[in-house]
């Protein structure tokens, strides 16, 4: 394929104006993206050959003919593990390309699972499942568009999406259904309020602050908070917290006190603790561990008897 090119080229959010497809290709063990996140929902479609998909705190091996979803500001790395010809897809597209601000209110409860970090949507799909369905046939059209460039193809492949999207939101409302006592009033507030948290989990928030901020009583601010996340209001605010620590653990060099702090946590002992319990490893061990992802893969490798040959010591 004409397009495919070596290196995973991350671009700033500002300046993806549309759908963007990167092709990865490799033949030997590398790490092709370090661990990142970004503002775009973004689809990886294993070609030709496995990839290990870190998703937050979950691993995948990405096979041939499969698929996985990585939600818009998930932290997230792709290795390759092993030598022989590996190829991939990723869609890349910002949640305004499918539910922009000009479109009915009332499309938006179909997006939210896709704009929030904490959704437990079913994000991984097996070759089985994806040719069992349109899935397959969505993405090669979009690559096909993507490759020819005739006239409106851009407009083409904004239409796969929507279907590919429309799909994957069926499918997820089989074993997820949306709850439908819920009007779409409450969603659209709630996506606010979702928003505001993002912006200000910093500060001491409670539910009753904000409940009494966007107009609703605190019983039903609980009631609706639950079912919409799975999550109690101060559950999902240390996740949310734990999620903007891990960012900053991989993107700056503070220490562990001063991130605690950022993050809106007064105790450093306390953060360490909810930390290690949503992770299953202490801030100060994610750290090592993204410190040298390319060092780390090879020890894996060679502790399988495999060698690199883009050197690197063993650890």
């Amino acid at each position: 394929m004409e397009e495919i090119i070596e290196a995973y080229e991350e671009k700033d959010e500002s300046v993806l104006e549309d759908i963007e497809l990167v092709y990865q290709i490799c033949d030997h063990p590398v790490l092709l993206t370090s661990a990142h996140y970004h503002k775009v929902i973004e689809i990886i479609y294993a070609l030709e050959n496995d990839f290990i998909v870190t998703v937050n705190d979950a691993q995948y091996t990405l096979h041939e003919g499969e698929m996985i979803i990585i939600n818009a500001k998930e932290t997230h790395s792709v290795t390759v593990m092993d030598y022989g010809m590996h190829r991939s897809v990723a869609i890349k597209f910002l949640p305004e390309t499918i539910c922009s601000d000009h479109q009915s209110l009332i499309e938006l409860k179909y997006i939210i699972p896709y704009i929030l970090s904490f959704s437990d949507f079913k994000t991984y799909y097996t070759k089985e499942e994806v040719e069992n369905s349109n899935i397959k046939r969505y993405i090669e059209n979009i690559m096909e568009e993507d490759r020819k460039r005739e006239y409106a193809y851009k407009f083409a492949i904004r239409i796969n999406v929507s279907h590919l999207v429309l799909g994957l939101l069926r499918k997820i409302h089989i074993t997820n259904p949306l709850n439908e006592d819920i009007t779409d009033e409450i969603r659209i507030k709630f996506s606010n309020i979702f928003q505001y948290i993002s912006e200000h989990y910093a500060e001491g928030l409670t539910a009753i602050e904000i409940s009494k901020m966007f107009g609703l009583r605190q019983s039903a601010f609980s009631a609706y908070f639950k079912k919409l996340t799975g999550k109690s209001f101060n559950e999902y605010l240390t996740y949310i917290r734990i999620c903007k620590a891990k960012r900053m653990l991989i993107d700056t060099e503070k220490n562990i006190s001063e991130i605690a702090y950022d993050i809106g946590f007064g105790n450093t002992s306390y953060f360490i603790n909810r930390f290690q319990k949503q992770m299953g490893i202490t801030p100060l061990n994610f750290k090592r561990l993204y410190q040298d992802p390319p060092a780390r893969v090879y020890y894996q490798l060679d502790s399988n008897n495999i060698a690199s040959t883009e050197g690197g010591e063993k650890e």
